[in-house]
């Protein structure tokens, strides 16, 4: 999730947290009191579980330690429930609401509605990771189809032309055309997009520049400035060298 995603589901508990818990004590300015000490305690409990159990233990089958950990969290935060639920009862008090009592007596009914919202929350993340993965294996499924075919083929001179990726070396956008650059030296000319052609091509093709793509398998070194084929330099611009670097250092 993105930041902006985080604040809004967070304001958003906020706001349900508030009605909720204000229709137990009657009364809204009460309510906003106590959430805004709970709170901290629904967020720290959510992001602990969700971001730091869950990938760390549950994700590697480490189940053991996931719920023996679980079970520390559960402790630890019920005690801080209490803990709020005591200092709001006496914050309450000093403003002079004599129902009270629901902070204790429904603390259970609370922390319940406590881990609703951080196994919503970790409902909401598998999801995503779900969603994530398939397209993870979308993509990899599509990338082995593409080293499976071997070749690259372009229309050049009104007819289809196949260029094998070992003979590939970069791709040069050039005005209305491009001009693909092979080892052999039987250069193509085609006016076809450069965009479309990176759609074409495995992973191991990396566009470096809006006017390069190169063949990352013969990069013989590179900067974060340029990549280089023994003499030959080809920039990297400023807006792919992120992307470029890491891909180049993860191979």
């Amino acid at each position: 999730m993105k930041t902006w995603q985080h604040i809004l589901f967070w304001v958003a508990v906020y706001g349900i947290l508030t009605w909720i818990i204000g229709n137990w004590f009657k009364g809204y300015i009460e309510a906003f009191y106590y959430v805004s000490m709970l709170l901290p305690v629904v967020i720290g409990t959510s992001y602990f579980f969700n971001y730091f159990l869950v990938p760390r233990y549950l994700f590697k089958r480490r189940f053991l330690l996931f719920g023996l950990y679980s079970y520390y969290m559960l402790v630890v935060s019920l005690c801080l429930e209490l803990l709020v639920s005591v200092l709001a009862m006496l914050l309450i008090i000093r403003f002079g609401i004599r129902e009270t009592g629901v902070l204790i007596t429904d603390v259970f009914t609370l922390a319940g509605l406590l881990y609703f919202i951080v196994l919503f929350k970790s409902f909401l993340l598998l999801i995503k990771h779900y969603f994530v993965d398939q397209g993870a294996i979308t993509r990899l499924e599509q990338q082995q189809e593409k080293m499976k075919k071997g070749y690259l083929t372009v229309r050049a001179n009104r007819k289809d032309t196949r260029i094998d990726y070992d003979d590939l070396l970069y791709i040069e956008s050039l005005a209305d055309y491009i001009q693909i650059h092979c080892v052999s030296g039987n250069n193509v000319v085609s006016k076809q997009k450069i965009s479309h052609i990176e759609s074409e091509l495995p992973d191991n093709f990396l566009r470096i520049h809006r006017s390069f793509i190169v063949n990352a398998g013969m990069i013989s070194s590179f900067t974060k400035e340029e990549v280089l084929f023994g003499d030959l330099e080809l920039p990297i611009s400023r807006s792919y060298r992120s992307r470029v670097m890491q891909s180049l250092k993860n191979d």
